[in-house]
């Protein structure tokens, strides 16, 4: 872990949050009183009336000793992206409904910001899946996530006919809706839905959860970090596609190979020493609640994950 020094902020958002122009125009006074430059989206600019502030995606990276991610996990996954293997540290607020990566609730977002400014938040590494697509003797694609890669059968109903390979040896063939290589800070994420396991975010390793196999005996494993997995695509029917943080998007053929592993922790989170991931999963996953303290179903707003009265019954 590292700790950081502040010089320049940059924020991405999603514009459509209705909180968003209130948590900016929150930073940019708390900026203002520490003597910290800040550089914007141009469209997040444009909401607090400061176009000078505006930065091309580029351009915001290379300014920015901080970035900082206003949104759910999406923006916080597009915003890594956007920073690619920059080693520019990167902040999430959560101004969406869930929120793993987005762990500081925007209530908690002036406080969280002056640890940062004030040198608390430290630095931890997280590794992306990168995932490389032959297609004969040549590289046709290649993408990285930071939760995970995805291989599904697209919008028709079409099951996949898969091939795993771990060191030439195959590991099994088996018919199902696809399958993802997820990294353990993604284990909270698709992979989670799809039955995989849920992963210190620390672990150096892969998840492999296939999704909808037609097979019992066809669970989920866990490889370790330096290992390099290939999937054969022997059958797909139209649509199928290899996604990358459900963000970007490949199509795939019938005898595509393709080959995984994890990357170095290039992706550079900020955290506070005393932040627990196991906490975290109980809050939003209320574990140990009891049944009868859990909301009713007409009083548990699915839209928008949160809890309102407890039921008056119990």
């Amino acid at each position: 872990m590292t700790a950081i020094n502040v010089r320049c902020l940059g924020l991405c958002g999603n514009a459509s949050k209705d909180e968003l122009p209130a948590a900016l125009q929150s930073i940019l006074t708390i900026c203002d009183d520490q003597g910290v430059a800040c550089r914007l989206q141009p469209e997040l600019a444009a909401l607090v009336d400061r176009a000078d502030l505006g930065r091309d995606d580029q351009a915001l990276v290379d300014e920015a000793d901080l970035m900082v991610a206003l949104g759910g996990d999406g923006t916080m996954l597009a915003t890594a992206r956007l920073i690619g293997d920059s080693g520019t540290p990167l902040l999430g607020i959560n101004l969406g409904s869930l929120g793993y990566l987005t762990d500081i609730p925007v209530s908690g977002l002036d406080v969280a910001l002056r640890r940062v400014l004030a040198g608390d938040g430290v630095v931890v590494g997280r590794s992306r899946v990168h995932c490389t697509v032959w297609r004969g003797e040549k590289i046709y694609a290649e993408v990285s996530g930071l939760n995970d890669v995805v291989v599904n059968m697209g919008p028709l109903p079409r099951t996949l006919d898969l091939e795993l390979r771990l060191g030439g040896t195959s590991l099994g063939r088996y018919l199902g809706d696809g399958i993802i290589f997820a990294t353990a800070t993604g284990s909270t994420a698709y992979s989670l839905s799809a039955g995989g396991t849920i992963c210190d975010p620390e672990l150096p390793g892969m998840l492999v959860t296939p999704i909808c196999p037609h097979s019992l005996g066809v669970r989920p494993v866990i490889l370790g970090g330096e290992t390099d997995i290939e999937l054969v695509l022997h059958e797909v029917g139209e649509g199928a596609t290899l996604t990358a943080d459900g963000q970007v998007a490949t199509p795939l053929l019938a005898d595509d190979h393709l080959t995984c592993h994890l990357t170095p922790p290039a992706v550079r989170l900020v955290k506070f020493h005393d932040s627990d991931f196991f906490q975290i999963l109980r809050q939003k996953l209320r574990w140990g609640i009891a049944p009868r303290l859990r909301p009713s179903s007409h009083r548990y707003h699915a839209g928008c994950g949160e809890e309102s009265d407890l039921d008056e019954d119990s």
